[in-house]
């Protein structure tokens, strides 16, 4: 039954019952009670008498009536001035609402789904309460992690700057050439950093789609340059590096800022968490000129199921089994990886078993 119809039946039948009883109290108050007391109509004060029992009467009336229908009301208001303060448990005397076999007193069944409303809410707030402290830690685990991944290769840099302006030692050209190569390296390191941090930042800010710069080139061209640019590093020669495309030309539209970001990002962090001798095979395909299929595939050391399930949330910084710092870095971009994917009306998923390695799959269809 509506709420709205049971409460209008409940209290036309609370208004009839109070008025029925107020006339039968009324009754026996005139024609038995006072007469057993020896007052009579016509004696001095005798209607004054009447009026005060009367008066008494409607009190006492009254009192039962706002009882029956205002004692939920008002559970249920304390209820929610509790849920407003952030006090997700129930007040100390809901127990009162229910009897020995756990149903609703019948006062309370009046409000049955509002009761029920309120425990759904009061659910719903308390899980809302620990996702936010969720994502603050999350988000303080992350700025950790931010500030030590610059520290590293700011580190380097510091250190090496410094033994190029050692006078104490006289440097070959060749030595100070491998340093300012490592001071570049970290600086494009840092600058790579930096420009993920400030995208996730303008992402979290306008909270709207990415707007793209689409235009048509050869995708097996890009990637096979973008490889190129990512593996000229010479500390990537140690890694079993790989590309693979049955085709020379796929006309591909697409961001070739964003999209070069998207795909580094996978190819570093697959140097980044396996040790050197990994192999790490990129595989392009075009399936039926509806989809292309980017696939990242490395027999590194693999991650865990948490790690999988949670590696594109914002963020998040998960660790690989052989990881001993607490704020093994996932990389910044990861989510970011994500967004950008989905720009392209594309889609990103991870498999990857521990100790056998991981694989990015990334599919993106064609401009229509």
């Amino acid at each position: 039954m509506n709420i709205k119809l049971r409460f209008s039946i409940h209290f036309i039948a609370g208004l009839f019952a109070w008025i029925l009883s107020m006339g039968i109290v009324v009754m026996l108050i005139i024609d038995g009670i006072l007469p057993m007391l020896g007052l009579y109509e016509g004696m001095p004060g005798y209607d004054l008498i009447l009026i005060i029992l009367f008066a008494v009467s409607i009190i006492v009336s009254s009192l039962i009536f706002s009882w029956y229908f205002s004692r939920p009301i008002w559970l249920i208001i304390s209820w929610i001035s509790r849920l407003s303060q952030g006090i997700y448990q129930e007040p100390a005397d809901s127990d009162k609402m229910y009897t020995k076999r756990n149903k609703l007193k019948r006062p309370y069944r009046l409000f049955r789904e509002i009761i029920t409303n309120i425990y759904e809410l009061s659910d719903q707030l308390r899980k809302s309460q620990q996702e936010r402290e969720k994502l603050e830690q999350l988000k303080k685990d992350w700025i950790a992690g931010i500030s030590h991944d610059l520290k590293t290769p700011l580190t380097y840099i510091s250190g090496y700057s410094a033994l190029l302006l050692n006078e104490e030692y006289a440097w070959s050209e060749e030595e100070k050439h491998s340093f300012m190569q490592e001071i570049l390296k970290k600086s494009k390191h840092m600058e790579a950093l930096i420009q993920d941090f400030n995208l996730s930042l303008r992402l979290q800010e306008t909270k709207a789609q990415i707007p793209l710069r689409l235009e048509e080139a050869n995708l097996v061209e890009f990637l096979k340059s973008l490889l190129a640019d990512t593996w000229n590093d010479p500390h990537l020669q140690e890694y079993d590096l790989s590309f693979h495309c049955e085709e020379d030309l796929i006309p591909f539209s697409f961001d070739r800022r964003l999209l070069y970001r998207a795909i580094q990002n996978l190819l570093i962090n697959a140097v980044m968490h396996n040790p050197p001798g990994t192999a790490i095979s990129v595989q392009l395909t075009n399936v039926q000129n509806e989809f292309i299929k980017v696939t990242i595939e490395d027999n590194g050391v693999g991650m865990d199921r948490t790690t999988v399930e949670n590696l594109f949330k914002k963020y998040y910084r998960g660790a690989t089994p052989d990881s001993s710092s607490a704020h093994h870095s996932m990389g910044l971009g990861l989510s970011i990886v994500k967004d950008l994917i989905l720009a392209h009306r594309g889609h990103i998923s991870v498999n990857s078993i521990p100790e056998k390695g991981t694989t990015f799959y990334i599919t993106i269809p064609f401009a229509k």
